[in-house]
């Protein structure tokens, strides 16, 4: 590093405490903004605005409902905490709980960025926020009546720059402070003004208890980047350990980061010269834009058996930059272990799973292999598959020795993503099952054989995670051990103190509420009535209350109509908390793994009879065969009565008695691995259903929202963005986002590339953004003039919706759209009618799970302050992308 440093402010200032309701941060921004002039931006006031301490603004939080100034002073060890002891917090929580203890604030200090070239005009940073909300840099010298908007960037919430993979490789040289996940910038220098937005969460800080104040707590790390041009990131790189010198997974990665003051860079082929023993592919060529970090995913094909003397290799990657051919190099280490050991071990796949195309990113899972070999030699037992804790790395020793010891059953640790991922959800799941798909081939390089029968195990959000896995796919399990899990996100962390509330109409809430249904576990248990069930739950646990868990039992129970189930069971461990050391491995535990039964046959579930639910068929399963793959309305909940007990004495001579609600269409397969045919429900009844003809015309089933699902991509993340200075930065700071909050790779593309690669049949499977109104984005001109949603801008600073004109300035739209090219797949539109619009609708983007976003959304510049309740519109699209009168909401 240079001896020039970037200088940060040891004395910060803020305003607050102001509420904050629970994941509402992306749909509000500066709650000062209902102070000031419409025309004032309040982010450049805040800026500039003279330190006051006898300046009060109202807060329902405040003492007396007013807060204002206060100063906050760094630690020396760089950590800044900031707190409001004289907030009385004890009786904001007496009557609105512990989500009364949520509340954001403002902060600002000043920075300083050296000039480190006379060559070149700006300065290379790279910068970590460590827990912190968003962060914007505002040059002292922008005027005071500037209008705006500044650029916010997202900051490192969860803090996965203290993880392994964060500090991996930066940790060993002093000189360097911030982590793998750091955000390049380019910035002239000079002296700026630094704001950061704090909020404190419960899930991730945690309760302080009573009488203790709620603390956040902040780390900035802000140095000079100075890579040549570019650099690979040795702490991301994703290789399987070697099992008898096998490896243990076909698919590796590594990082590669380009400076963001360095050349856009293609990567064009990759080279290794062990051909012997492995050959290495690249599946697709690679573009990485100035400012980027992504992942490099790399096809592995094994040959013969590599030596244990064998500890790296080379990889050369070549490249073109500006025309020019150029090589580096990267030397991954290798892990070798001996199948007799018995150690948990790293196995690599692509996730989800993939065939010619690069995935969305090579996750890992770890293997905790039996203690000892199956008693019983004749049969396979079923495999653990275990979800972790919220912030829990799957590597640590905590989590693999946390796995019950049984002889013959192999436990499979996923990631989920990364250590917070989606809670289980969306595309966590999939890396869930495609962790659990891969490690059943992988393990036959060593010449095992496993099981296809799956038990499913979880602790805290990682119960929760197996509550919802199995629930949406029961099909797929012999038996569920969930352990402290949470009902729901809204029940576990109450949006009872949703600034919104006192703002929106109760519609509106109402539809951005059904936006979180696909994800409320609760309403999906009629689907595991008669699975073998064991809940633990600590009676003392302060962090998810037992209430929890006796939900589950007692809505489980209310299904299957009996008082006392034999199927599931809770067990509250007296005077444990959250966590103890033998919570999965408790002889209680493991009786009820070796005790399973075996499940009953379609038929006979069938003729006992169940309730199946979904609100999204893209990400349930069926239940004995039976699944419903399309909705009347989305948005809404559906559900199929199979021989339910409500009806049986309708038509007792009927052997297959299916009553739907909501439902258009029925997936039916009598045995498994059979062909299935598919029922349509009939137009005047919720009983009578025909077959589906392949000489009858009907629609696809379009893939479903709500906005989340977006994360949910077969492939990499294309964003589709013209070669305009704010659009390029939404581009590069979504694609930032996605790597830190979901590992997920992304290619930024121009508007003009991308036809191209339409034309050409090259846009891939994966997931499409696209930024810019028609006549800023040639990509999004053509895919309006498709007409697949009632959307279009009929002139500039306009936009239609159905029949609605939204001329307001400042007014954005995110919406979801059909993708051009595969049938499963989606597109995200995000414009806006000026620069306000595009940067308030850019925040909607999904990054993290429980904000409440549907198919699409208006959003207009009242928001900053109103929430939700300075929303245009939003909605549902209806079962062919149209307008959807029962679950859409505008303001005209």
């Amino acid at each position: 590093m240079t001896e020039e440093q970037v200088i940060i402010g040891k004395q910060w200032e803020a305003v607050g405490p102001f509420p904050s309701g629970m994941r509402e941060h992306p749909i509000i921004a500066s709650p000062l903004a209902a102070y000031l002039d419409p025309s004032t931006d309040p982010d450049i006031d805040f800026a500039f605005r003279p330190y006051n301490e006898s300046e009060t603004w109202p807060s329902e939080i405040g003492n007396g409902g007013k807060v204002g100034w206060k100063t906050f002073d760094l630690k020396d060890d760089g950590w800044l905490e900031v707190s409001y002891p004289e907030i009385r917090w004890d009786q904001l929580r007496s009557d609105h709980g512990w989500a009364a203890l949520q509340y954001q604030t403002i902060l600002r200090t000043s920075i300083s960025i050296p000039k480190m070239s006379r060559q070149k005009k700006q300065t290379s940073i790279r910068i970590d926020v460590v827990q912190g909300v968003e962060y914007a840099l505002i040059p002292k010298s922008t005027p005071k009546n500037h209008k705006g908007p500044i650029e916010w960037y997202s900051g490192d919430v969860y803090g996965f720059a203290q993880t392994t993979i964060g500090k991996k490789g930066v940790e060993t040289e002093s000189e360097k402070s911030t982590s793998n996940f750091a955000r390049s910038l380019s910035l002239p220098p000079g002296e700026y003004t630094f704001l950061l937005r704090a909020i404190y969460e419960i899930r991730t800080f945690g309760d302080p208890g009573i009488s203790n104040p709620p603390n956040i707590q902040i780390k900035v790390d802000i140095e000079v980047d100075d890579i040549e041009e570019m650099q690979i990131v040795d702490g991301l790189a994703q290789v399987p350990d070697l099992i008898d010198g096998w490896f243990m997974g076909d698919w590796i990665s590594t990082g590669i980061r380009v400076d963001p003051e360095g050349k856009d860079t293609d990567i064009i082929e990759v080279e290794s010269p062990h051909g012997d023993f492995f050959s290495i592919t690249l599946p697709r060529k690679v573009k990485i834009i100035k400012g980027q970090t992504r992942q490099i995913s790399l096809r592995l094909e094994q040959h013969k058996e590599l030596p244990k003397d064998l500890r790296t290799f080379n990889v050369k990657f070549r490249l073109r930059i500006d025309g020019n051919e150029e090589m580096i190099t990267w030397r991954p280490s290798l892990n070798h272990l001996n199948a007799n050991n018995q150690k948990p071990f790293r196995i690599t796949f692509p996730s989800p799973s993939t065939d010619d195309e690069p995935p969305s990113f090579v996750s890992f899972a770890m293997i905790v292999p039996p203690s000892s070999t199956n008693p019983k030699p004749d049969t396979s037992p079923p495999v653990i598959l275990a979800l972790h804790g919220a912030g829990v790395e799957t590597t640590s020793a905590m989590w693999t020795e946390a796995m019950p010891s049984i002889p013959g059953y192999w436990s499979v640790l996923p990631t989920g993503r990364n250590e917070w991922g989606e809670d289980w959800h969306g595309g966590s799941m999939e890396d869930v099952w495609a962790a659990r798909e891969a490690f059943g081939e992988i393990i036959k390089k060593i010449g095992v054989t496993v099981s296809d029968k799956t038990i499913l195990m979880g602790h805290s959000n990682g119960g929760q995670g197996a509550w919802h896995l199995a629930a949406r796919y029961p099909d797929r399990i012999e038996g569920l051990v969930a352990a402290a899990g949470w009902l729901t996100i809204s029940d576990y962390v109450p949006y009872t103190e949703l600034v919104s509330k006192h703002f929106a109409d109760p519609s509106l809430m109402g539809i951005l509420t059904s936006s979180l249904t696909p994800y409320n576990n609760d309403l999906y248990l009629s689907n595991l009535v008669d699975i073998p069930i064991l809940v633990i739950h600590g009676s003392e646990d302060d962090n998810v209350p037992p209430r929890h868990s006796q939900a589950y039992v007692n809505t489980i129970s209310s299904w299957s109509g009996e008082q006392n189930s034999s199927n599931v069971k809770l067990k509250e461990i007296p005077k444990q908390g959250h966590w103890w050391s033998d919570i999965l491995r408790s002889m209680e535990i493991i009786d009820f793994i070796k005790s399973l039964p075996e499940r009953k046959s379609w038929d006979e579930q069938r003729q006992k009879g169940f309730t199946l639910t979904t609100a999204n068929p893209q990400e349930s399963g069926g239940r004995a065969g039976i699944k419903i793959i399309e909705l009347d309305t989305p948005g809404r909940i559906a559900r199929l009565d199979v021989n339910a007990r409500q009806w049986k004495d309708c038509n007792p001579s009927k052997p297959l008695d299916l009553r739907g609600t909501n439902i258009k269409r029925i997936e039916l397969t009598t045995e498994p691995n059979q062909s299935s045919e598919i029922l349509i429900k009939g137009k005047h009844t919720h009983h009578q259903w025909s077959k589906q003809h392949s000489s009858y015309p009907i629609d696809p089933v379009r893939a479903y929202g709500p906005m989340i699902r977006f994360l949910s991509t077969a492939g990499l993340i294309t964003i589709i963005s013209p070669d305009l200075p704010r659009h390029l930065s939404i581009a590069k700071r979504i694609a930032h986002d996605l790597f830190v909050y979901q590992s997920l790779d992304s290619e930024v593309v121009t508007d003009q590339d991308a036809l191209l690669r339409l034309a050409n049949g090259t846009i891939g499977r994966g997931n499409i953004l696209m930024i810019g109104r028609p006549e800023e984005n040639l990509f999004v001109d053509w895919t309006i003039i498709q007409n697949k949603i009632p959307i279009s801008f009929p002139t500039k600073g306009v936009m239609l919706i159905d029949d609605k004109v939204i001329y307001d300035r400042g007014a954005g739209i995110i919406t979801l759209h059909p993708h051009p090219t595969a049938p499963k797949g989606l597109s995200v539109l995000i414009a806006g009618n000026d620069d306000l619009g595009l940067e308030l609708a850019a925040r909607l983007f999904p990054i993290r799970t429980g904000v409440p976003i549907p198919d699409w959304a208006i959003v207009g510049p009242q928001a900053r302050w109103k929430g939700s309740g300075g929303f245009i519109g939003a909605g549902f699209w209806d079962g062919q992308w149209r307008w959807n009168d029962a679950m859409s909401w505008t303001d005209r």
